[in-house]
Parts: C-alpha cells; structure tokens; sequence
C-alpha cells in the first residue's frame, strides 16, 4: 500500500547549489528504489530564519511531495541525518491510502477545467457593463478630466465662501 509524503528540507546556503542537487537526486532515487514517485519538488530558495540554525540567519528551503511505501521514511530520515547540509527537516503523512493513477488523473481534470476557465474568462459574446452614455460626458480641455454634466459644478464665489465661515462661527 502506497502513502503520501511530503518533506520540507532546510539546507545551510554555504553549502553550494551543486550539494543541494546532488542530494536531491540521490533523494529522487531512493524514494524510486521504495517502489514510489516524486509528485511535486517546489524550491522556495533562500529565506531568512525565524530563530538561528547552527549560527545561520538565512537558508535553502526545498518542500518534496512524494508517494512510497511506509519503510521509506526511516530509510529518508536516516539519510537525510548523515547529510551535512540539511539543518532541519519535517516530514508529514498526507495521505494514507494513496492511489497514483487515480492523483494523475485528478490532476489532469484539474487542468481542463482550468484551461476550460481560462478561456472563458475572455470570449467575445461577453457582454461588458455600461454605466455611462457617451451623451453624458464632456472632457475638460484644460485638464483633460472626465466630467459628467449632472456633475459639475460652479466655481464658488467669495460671498458664499464667507457665508459659509460666519455659519460655522455662529455654531
């Protein structure tokens, strides 16, 4: 029976780009050799520590999605222990009962229903919603500024200005 993995690894940024692919390719085939498949390996790349690891502010962070049998994580974890540049690692059970053919094919329903939506999103017979006419509208020539013609307005003379002051003294 298969099961769902994943790992999240944190490896020290000293250690060089080369260490951490050759440590992931040795991980891809160890989880191939516990009869499993590498479903996702997203690289999130350097990022700064909450708390210090081994006296480092920053790190390498790789998060591995994997199926496998059960034996696999013992074996991983042994592995992963012996290599000197991962810091930190956690791995959690996704899934308990994993079926591979039926995640592949969820996945590529997934993206037909996304491509499906995506070019939906922008056909033509859509129709757009209209909220001015362009009978209502005037353009400012000095400022270039749209103006509706139930909304403008008069500029203010100085009378109304000062009636405007001696009220809020009256207060």
């Amino acid at each position: 029976m298969k099961r769902r993995y994943e790992t999240i690894l944190l490896f020290d940024i000293d250690a060089g780009e080369e260490t951490h692919v050759a440590f992931l390719n040795r991980s891809k085939a160890l989880i191939e050799q516990f009869k499993g498949g590498l479903l996702d390996k997203d690289v999130w790349g350097v990022r700064k520590l909450a708390y210090e690891v081994r006296k480092k502010t920053r790190g390498f962070y790789v998060r591995l999605d994997y199926y496998s049998e059960k034996q696999i994580v013992e074996e991983f974890e042994r592995v992963i222990r012996l290599e000197d540049s991962v810091m930190k690692y956690l791995t959690v059970l996704l899934d308990d009962n994993f079926d591979p053919e039926k995640y592949k094919q969820d996945q590529s329903k997934k993206l037909e229903k996304d491509e499906e939506t995506e070019t939906s999103m922008f056909d033509e017979d859509t129709p757009l919603n209209e909220t001015a006419k362009d009978d209502d509208i005037e353009f400012d020539n000095n400022n270039d500024v749209e103006v509706s013609e139930n909304q403008m307005s008069k500029p203010l003379e100085e009378d109304t200005i000062e009636e405007s002051v001696e009220s809020e003294e009256n207060k």
